[in-house]
């Protein structure tokens, strides 16, 4: 199981002393409060403050989502930033919108299964929320009262020929619909840690879909390839096999943010 990092900053020292330390963090959970739905989420004024200290004294900030870039990049609005979206299918450089070309011709297919979905009695009950990110759709549950609602949601869209061929995920209280393209945050942690030859870097998450992350975190500290460190926000919604998974855990938003303010400092 991972330790309490408060109580090992030690450890992290080597992370705060080193200028070319990457920092790549999550966004609903780690920087910003777990909201009823995603568009009563926000960034504090003082988080961000501190993430604008974070970018100044390090070599990157990279903000990773499931969330459509623009939405991110709106929520934190820092320059310095790099921003990835929909789970890495796209990312924002240079203020342009960049999507991974195998992950378009996948739009339309996409586009179907939401209107199918759009259809279900049991998509559209009480407290069912249904948001369209471009690259993929989501079905959220959060403000469902049945007990029973993800059983209900996952038995209603399993079958549907629409979503053939494409990849039905799960995230905390969210179902999501994606292209089979393969990415994940393991994926474009990888990525950033290749093409900014990144040697030290601390990955920050609290959803089933940041265990990609610390898995791949783990397979490139086996191999050597760097320094690194994951760390989990801990909340009753997480599964005992994704803690087990991550080096070190922070209790809330507030403790990232006391941790954050250390590592500026």
């Amino acid at each position: 199981m991972p330790k309490n990092l408060l109580n090992n900053l030690k450890i992290f020292e080597r992370f705060k002393n080193d200028k070319k330390t990457v920092i790549i963090t999550d966004v609903d959970g780690t920087i910003s409060e777990i909201a009823p739905t995603p568009q009563k989420a926000f960034v504090s004024y003082s988080m961000k403050e501190i993430l604008t200290g974070l970018s100044k004294k390090f070599q990157m900030v990279a903000v990773v989502s499931g969330r459509p870039v623009e939405d991110v990049k709106r929520m934190i609005g820092i320059e310095r930033l790099l921003y990835v979206g929909n789970h890495g299918m796209e990312y924002m450089k240079n203020g342009q919108i960049q999507v991974e070309e195998d992950t378009k011709r996948y739009i339309q297919r996409i586009n179907e299964a939401a209107c199918k979905i759009k259809e279900e009695e049991s998509c559209n009950a009480e407290g069912v929320l249904l948001e369209d990110k471009g690259l993929c759709f989501s079905i959220h549950y959060r403000l469902c009262k049945d007990p029973n609602t993800r059983k209900i949601l996952l038995d209603t869209i399993k079958d549907m020929e629409e979503l053939k061929g494409l990849q039905i995920k799960e995230g905390r209280k969210v179902i999501e619909i994606r292209p089979p393209t393969g990415y994940d945050k393991g994926k474009i942690l990888e990525r950033i840690v290749k093409d900014h030859d990144v040697k030290r870097v601390m990955y920050l998450g609290d959803d089933v879909t940041d265990s990609d992350a610390f898995r791949k975190m783990n397979e490139l500290k086996t191999h050597g390839k760097l320094d690194g460190e994951s760390i989990i926000i801990l909340s009753g919604e997480i599964p005992s096999r994704i803690k087990k998974e991550a080096s070190y855990f922070l209790r809330s938003v507030d403790d990232v943010q006391r941790f954050f303010k250390w590592l500026v400092d």
